[in-house]
């Protein structure tokens, strides 16, 4: 970026506040003295003035209008997969994209640990039972020992695994090739699922939305679990079924299932409206898009924006470049 000239950023987030200041912490001077120009939006809809003429953008939403925007040169999007942009189909050929893989790698896992031990301990029974004043010694199950099949092996699925080896449990999943991972027992080939699927005790999908992947837990994969087995799902609605998972567990072709992502984009990230047959589906918990989302996420991705902001002013190399992406 040449001397002198105002670097305009365009931040487009619920808590778009917090970026604003890391950017602030980091650039005060440039901030103050007009060197750099923040310009807010907690939604997509309502773009403030001056946002067409805007440099870099942070967002979490896709903004339609980047094709529209001159001076644009990157977008960080506040998430760890770029499905959402590979959907928009219309990306500035000139512009990088920025996101950071397994980014929220930490709190998904914890949140997916967090579930298993609901599902076996039966947490959410005793506060109801509490509620009624209830004194009833429900029996739980343990983690120790049993099998946990995650499948995909990425960032959020090795931090998955890490947390489950604390309890013992033996841990396999799927990748794109067989090798040694931290905290596996047994690495299968992606092509493989159905047999970690068989095996597993829990199974956990920690997979990107792709064309293999769209649909994958369907009537004929669920029947392929054991029946003592839990289904968790924080990754995307769109891998599983909806109407073969509920009938998984009411006819308990599984013992229960946890959701934490669902089929309705709107509002965003994942929505599930009053009257949807989900809400009623037996054995299943329902959580509403937040297993990655905590006091930790802005932190988390603003250092990498900042960093960025900081490289873009001086004329260095971006980093965390999605491939693919123009720039």
């Amino acid at each position: 970026m040449s001397a002198n000239k105002t670097v305009n950023i365009l931040i487009v987030q619920e808590r778009c506040d917090e970026y604003a200041a890391l950017i602030k912490e980091r650039f005060p001077d440039q901030v103050n003295n007009g060197e750099i120009n923040i310009l807010l939006s907690k939604d997509e809809k309502s773009l403030p003035a001056g946002a067409l003429e805007a440099h870099i953008i942070g967002t979490w939403p896709v903004i339609a209008e980047v094709t529209e925007m001159k001076n644009l040169k990157w977008v960080m999007t506040f998430s760890s997969g770029v499905d959402h942009w590979e959907k928009f189909g219309r990306w500035p050929a000139q512009v990088s994209l920025i996101n950071l893989p397994g980014g929220s790698a930490i709190p998904v896992a914890e949140f997916t640990i967090g579930l298993m031990l609901e599902l076996t301990k039966k947490f959410n029974q005793i506060w109801d039972n509490q509620k009624l004043e209830k004194y009833d010694r429900i029996m739980g199950e343990e983690l120790y020992g049993k099998t946990l099949g995650i499948i995909g092996l990425g960032g959020i699925g090795r931090e998955i695994a890490k947390r489950a080896k604390a309890f013992d449990m033996h841990v396999i999943g799927t990748e794109i090739e067989v090798r040694d991972i931290s905290f596996v027992d047994q690495v299968y080939l992606n092509s493989r699922f159905e047999e970690v699927l068989a095996i597993s005790d829990f199974v956990v999908l920690s997979c990107p939305e792709t064309k293999e992947t769209l649909g994958m837990m369907n009537e004929e994969r669920f029947k392929l679990m054991k029946k003592t087995a839990y289904f968790i799902n924080c990754a995307r609605g769109s891998l599983v079924i909806k109407e073969a998972l509920i009938k998984a567990l009411e006819e308990e072709w599984i013992a229960g299932a946890a959701n934490d992502t669902h089929w309705i984009k709107n509002p965003p990230p994942s929505y599930l409206p009053p009257g949807d047959e989900l809400w009623q589906a037996k054995n299943l918990i329902i959580t509403p898009h937040v297993s990655s989302w905590t006091d930790m996420y802005a932190k988390r991705f603003g250092a990498v924006f900042v960093e960025n902001i900081d490289r873009f002013i001086n004329g260095q190399p971006l980093i965390s470049v999605a491939p693919g992406f123009g720039g």
